[in-house]
């Protein structure tokens, strides 16, 4: 029974990680339409933003949100420069080239200012854990769970109750009559990607003093991410939220009592089994039409 509880504890931890990953990606898919391939590079931005600020002597604390507003910087500049010149009303095979295209620059970049070995990142918490009886859970992983748990909340009430966050829930719904009835439609989406690619460097830094930080990170975290998108729903936040403690847990569970080699593999046996019984997601809706 122990041994249950702590992988299900584990699993949920992993699971609210990803959930701040994916959040951001199923937010720029819903709103722009937009699938972005860059999403992963923003998540190994978060990391290194974070390492670059403690290498200068920023506490942890600090760095963490001091490197949520470098990407959330480095995320408009984005959409201003290339996103919005190009993108918008393409469709998705235009967004795969171009977003992929950005991910090898930045990786790159990385790459060339950082090198190419791991770099371990830094933690308030050290080597300290927090013990309920025979479930032992290390304090950063308490502090991550804590930090997406807040953060995701708080996102929900900001989408439900504030002006903007009913704006970007009309433009998600139907963009032109969110235009006609006086909603400023481009801000709208600089605040979506903004918000989605800010999430994914809050993960990174969340996550770096655990995985450490190297240029091609944001990788497998990219690829979990589609994984949770799909089995929640394309374009719902809350089938993120589900999804990624579904995969998370899923995945706790499968390393414990079956192989760690095959963990990989049960994230798309989950996929293959959402497409087939229900195409539209967990929380994804029904397509009416198809052709």
């Amino acid at each position: 029974m122990a041994l249950l509880l702590q992988t299900l504890i584990n699993g949920v931890v992993v699971g609210a990680g990803y959930a701040v990953i994916a959040v951001g990606l199923t937010l720029v898919f819903g709103i722009l339409h937009l699938v972005n391939f860059a999403h992963g590079a923003f998540f190994a931005l978060g990391a290194y933003a974070v390492l670059l600020s403690i290498s200068v002597g920023v506490p942890y604390l600090l760095a963490l949100p001091l490197a949520v507003g470098m990407v959330a910087v480095i995320g408009f500049a984005t959409e201003t420069l290339v996103i919005r010149r190009s993108l918008y009303g393409v469709g998705n095979n235009g967004s795969i080239i171009v977003t992929f295209a950005l991910a090898q620059v930045f990786m790159a970049l990385l790459l060339l200012v950082f090198g190419p070995n791991p770099l371990p990142v830094s933690a308030p918490f050290g080597q300290t854990s927090l013990s309920l009886g025979n479930v032992v859970v290390a304090a950063q992983r308490v502090f991550i769970l804590v930090v997406s748990a807040t953060v995701l909340a708080g996102f929900g009430l900001w989408l439900a109750r504030s002006v903007k966050g009913q704006q970007i829930l009309a433009v998600a719904q139907n963009p032109k009559g969110a235009l006609y009835s006086g909603i400023n439609v481009p801000l709208i989406r600089s605040l979506s990607f903004v918000l989605g690619v800010s999430a994914a460097g809050l993960a990174g830094g969340l996550l770096a003093p655990i995985i450490t930080a190297f240029p091609t990170m944001g990788n497998n975290s990219l690829i979990t991410s589609f994984i949770v998108v799909i089995l929640g729903g394309m374009g719902s936040i809350s089938g993120a939220m589900l999804g990624a403690l579904l995969i998370g847990v899923a995945n706790a569970l499968f390393e414990t009592y079956a192989s760690v080699s095959w963990t990989p593999a049960l994230g798309w046996v989950m996929v293959i089994a959402i497409l087939l019984f229900a195409p539209q997601g967990l929380r994804g809706k029904a397509q009416l039409h198809r052709y």
